[in-house]
């Protein structure tokens, strides 16, 4: 219960001070939720956060407010008022940006004229751009490198993770120096193109994005989960 009322006001200043589309604030609950897991023993670890950040980008909604509601129910390690925490975190994150939308309608007019404004605003594009690349980069070193971390915490900005000190399921099919995670890897740097040269030509042909989902998942259970085990097996 502590670990609620502690989060309580955190969601409130992650709703208000960060700046930008839902992928922002994927590396800021990162940190959150590591850092509840650190100081309250909250039960979640890289896995569950991968999971997290997953269903959420890949279901109809916003991704933010998704994030803030699955909170309330880590904060509560499994208990059965987690699914009543779930509704508190996502109100508490979501009224304090519905209030300041309420504001800004009200004086929009005046905001317009307002040359600081504009200046804070052009000053945050460049700001939007350095977070998204560097979520791009931290994104891609850990599906393509699982051995390696990126921009993880202030201390721990780029090194090589050790697949028996971590709960990673990525670390642990792909990063060990066995014969079948070494096939592994090499599938996954097969599969990583391939899927992004599928997902570019059919989105240039407007193929439905659900669709494009089911594609990648089914090409990701062949070539990442049943060809290793069959090369392997092979030899």
């Amino acid at each position: 219960m502590i670990s609620l009322l502690v989060a309580l006001p955190f969601l409130v200043l992650i709703s208000l001070i960060v700046f930008g589309g839902g992928q922002v604030f994927m590396p800021i609950f990162n940190w959150f939720w590591n850092l509840l897991a650190n100081i309250f023993g909250t039960n979640i670890d890289e896995q569950k956060i991968n999971q997290i950040f997953t269903v959420a980008n890949s279901t109809p909604g916003v991704v933010s407010t998704k994030f803030a509601f699955y909170t309330g129910f880590l904060v509560a390690n499994g208990s059965w008022w987690g699914y009543l925490a779930m509704f508190l975190t996502y109100l508490v994150f979501c009224l304090p940006a519905i209030f300041c939308i309420f504001f800004a309608m009200k004086y929009m007019n005046k905001f317009k004229e307002n040359h600081f404004l504009k200046n804070l605003i052009s000053i945050f594009k460049p700001l939007l751009a350095g977070i998204m690349l560097a979520l791009a980069i931290q994104l891609l070193i850990s599906i393509a490198l699982p051995n390696y971390y990126f921009n993880k915490s202030v201390n721990l900005y780029f090194g090589k993770m050790n697949p028996s000190s971590t709960s990673s399921l990525t670390l642990q099919v792909f990063g060990g120096n066995d014969k079948l995670s070494q096939i592994r890897r090499i599938c996954l740097y097969i599969y990583l193109p391939l899927a992004a040269f599928i997902a570019l030509i059919a989105l240039k042909f407007k193929v439905n994005l659900f669709l494009i989902i089911i594609i990648n998942v089914l090409l990701a259970i062949n070539l990442l989960g049943l060809l290793p085990e069959v090369i392997h097996l092979w030899n």
